[in-house]
């Protein structure tokens, strides 16, 4: 288990150090564009080139969701008796 979040934790890092680097250099900020985009074009963009990546996205938050909420539950004996009765043991 220790390994894994390691390896996570290596992998956001290197993840990071990547994304900071592409965006930071010149020619990304250089480049002046003549052309407007507006919020049409970018829900075209979102759901014609980014609609698989957008799905398994979704798809794993609610797992992460379902996984949170199973591990809230609280499943002790006394909790259970009282959730039937309604009153203290």
């Amino acid at each position: 288990m220790r390994l894994m979040s390691t390896l996570t934790r290596l992998g956001l890092i290197l993840l990071a150090g990547a994304m900071i680097s592409v965006l930071g250099t010149s020619t990304v900020w250089d480049t002046d564009s003549s052309e407007e985009i507006t919020t049409n074009d970018l829900a075209n963009t979102m759901l014609d080139d980014w609609a698989l990546p957008l799905l398994i996205l979704g798809i794993l938050m609610a797992m992460a969701m379902m996984g949170a909420a199973y591990l809230v539950r609280d499943e002790r004996r006394e909790n259970l008796e009282w959730e039937q009765r309604g009153e203290d043991v």
